[in-house]
């Protein structure tokens, strides 16, 4: 029993799905792109890198994420949230800014 014990405590989630209800096709785009931006930051915040975002119907957004390991994972994923940032900036004169903070 010991040996099974062992073996579950080492298990650990290396990806997922989550769904964004709110996310819906109705919403407009300049009002999708900035939950988008919110999400994805809260999901960075909690070692969550988003690798794709399903298309928006009328029960949401789902989104497929992988964990971020480590410190070069977080710098990619960071590079990655800070390209859609500039993105959406651009197309809807947004002033996003991507400030990391160090504890």
């Amino acid at each position: 029993m010991s040996d099974k014990k062992e073996e579950l405590s080492n298990l650990q989630v290396v990806g997922g799905q989550m769904s964004f209800k709110n996310l819906t096709h109705k919403v407009d785009g300049k009002t999708y792109a900035q939950a988008k931006a919110r999400i994805w930051l809260g999901m960075i915040n909690d070692r969550m890198q988003p690798k794709k975002w399903l298309k928006p119907n009328s029960k949401g957004t789902k989104v497929n994420f992988n964990t971020i390991p480590n410190d070069d994972a977080m710098k990619l994923a960071l590079a990655e949230y800070e390209i859609y940032l500039n993105q959406i900036n651009k197309e809807y004169g947004l002033d996003y800014k991507l400030r990391v903070t160090t504890s």
